[in-house]
């Protein structure tokens, strides 16, 4: 562990809070650590606690940083070096851009300038400078694909980024008609692709599903998980309408599980039912004998008067 890393995460908590979040969870792609270290140590500071240093793949994801940059007089490390083709991510993408303030080929390892004024804020700066960095959370699936779709279920599938391949993740989806669902996938295999059944649908019936990626991560202050979510990928879906058969069929199906639910509730009622009418004889039994107690105690002193 670095030293103040306790005080950087709790300051991460305080951000936390503040942004009205629930506790032990943080919503965001990016997050900005407010303590200098070398490239490597803040690489090896956001694997521990995030995912990795910063990847920004597109002029997109770059201006996306810069406008969530919340300080304008400090340099942050990206992950960002120099190969011996030129410049990669961390993920192993090439730099696909150029925004360079000032090229230079002695820097190995690339800094966000967030004190200048123009767009132009990528610096090559020697690793073993201390600077702040920004790390990286996990990514969601940039689309989403419907493979199929029925009267009950629908197949959905997506991409996995060679960022998250690497990194141990699950994805929540929340899946919304008239009430909400949520329904947890693992990510087990290093695998680029993710293909998933959303099962027990309503025919004819529109669905929005959220798909968002999340990684936990142990917090070394409160000593209990911490959950980093990136904002969902979205769409909307209608689930298919049944034809003539396939609705003599789901109706049959329908009739069938009422009719398995029906007598299961009707035992689980009865047998509630029973047991409270034990608990309440048994109350009385206990009772019972405290009343022949007392009646055994008196009766020696009243046949004694009589005497």
């Amino acid at each position: 562990m670095f030293n103040s890393e306790n005080k950087i995460l709790q300051l991460l908590a305080v951000l936390e809070v503040c942004h009205g979040l629930a506790p032990g969870q943080i919503t965001s792609r990016y997050l900005f650590i407010e303590k200098s270290m070398t490239w490597v140590k803040g690489r090896e500071f956001c694997q521990s606690h995030f995912v990795d240093l910063a990847v920004l793949n597109t002029e997109l994801e770059y201006f996306a940083l810069l406008n969530a940059t919340h300080t304008n007089k400090a340099s942050f490390w990206l992950g960002l070096h120099r190969h011996a083709n030129g410049w990669k991510w961390t993920d192993g993408d090439e730099l696909s851009y150029r925004r360079w303030y000032n090229y230079n080929y002695e820097g190995q390892c690339a800094s966000l300038e967030a004190m200048l004024e123009k767009n132009n804020k990528l610096l090559a700066r020697l690793c073993d400078e201390e600077h702040m960095i920004v790390c990286q959370g996990p990514v969601s699936p940039q689309s989403l694909a419907v493979d199929s779709v029925s009267i009950d279920h629908v197949n959905l599938s997506w991409n996995v980024s060679a960022f998250m391949q690497t990194t141990s993740h699950y994805y929540s989806v929340m899946i919304c008609s008239f009430i909400c669902e949520m329904l947890f996938y693992p990510y087990n295999n290093d695998s680029h692709f993710m293909s998933i059944k959303i099962s027990n649908l309503t025919a004819a019936t529109e669905y929005s599903i959220n798909v968002s990626a999340v990684v936990v991560r142990l917090d070394s202050v409160t000593g209990k998980n911490l959950i980093l979510q990136d904002h969902p990928a979205t769409l909307k879906v209608k689930t298919a309408t049944p034809n003539n058969d396939q609705k003599i069929v789901y109706k049959i199906f329908n009739f069938l599980k009422l009719m398995i639910l029906v007598p299961l509730l009707w035992f689980i009622y009865t047998f509630l039912k029973i047991e409270k009418c034990t608990e309440k004889l048994k109350d009385r039994s206990s009772e019972e004998p405290l009343v022949q107690e007392a009646v055994v105690e008196l009766l020696p002193q009243k046949s004694g008067l009589e005497k």
